[in-house]
């Protein structure tokens, strides 16, 4: 098996699933498991260690994913060339940051994370292979304290 789509099995799915299909599909390169909102960074550090040569990663609305995930995903899968974690609410900077590292990303969609700072965007800037970058949602605050420094800096 080289490609599995398992999107919206909500409360169907769990980490037991996922590590079964780390363990038994070593040669997987693409799953999507959106909005499976029982997965937790069990199945992705399982993912990270089982399934190497994974090139596209949809985990969206996986709400209980922490950075601890992506870490051990940048660590495990660094043939990864796409990534989806929109709506990942407990993602930081430190989670992107260690995405960041992947030689291979072209494409990475962190739509709703809103956790992420400056510091992801500085991380992302040096991430060479990166074509598409879905950050709609995202640093909000971010701009808006920008925009405030701006205007007290011209008040002043």
């Amino acid at each position: 098996l080289r490609s599995l789509n398992i999107a919206y099995c909500g409360k169907h799915l769990t980490d037991e699933t996922i590590k079964a299909v780390a363990t038994s599909c070593p040669s997987l390169t693409s799953l999507n498991a959106a909005d499976c909102k029982l997965l937790t960074d069990e199945s992705v550090k399982a993912l990270a260690s089982g399934c190497r040569s994974l090139t596209s990663l949809d985990v969206s609305r996986c709400k209980s994913l922490t950075d601890e995930s992506m870490i051990s995903l940048a660590a495990g899968c660094t043939a990864l060339t796409y990534l989806n974690v929109r709506n990942c609410d407990k993602l930081t900077d430190e989670a992107i940051k260690a995405v960041a590292t992947l030689p291979e990303l072209s494409s990475l969609r962190i739509f709703g994370c809103r956790k992420l700072s400056e510091e992801s965007i500085a991380a992302l800037a040096g991430c060479a292979t990166l074509a598409t970058l879905d950050t709609t949602n995202t640093f909000r605050q971010v701009f808006k304290a920008s925009r405030r420094s701006i205007i007290e800096a011209v008040e002043a």
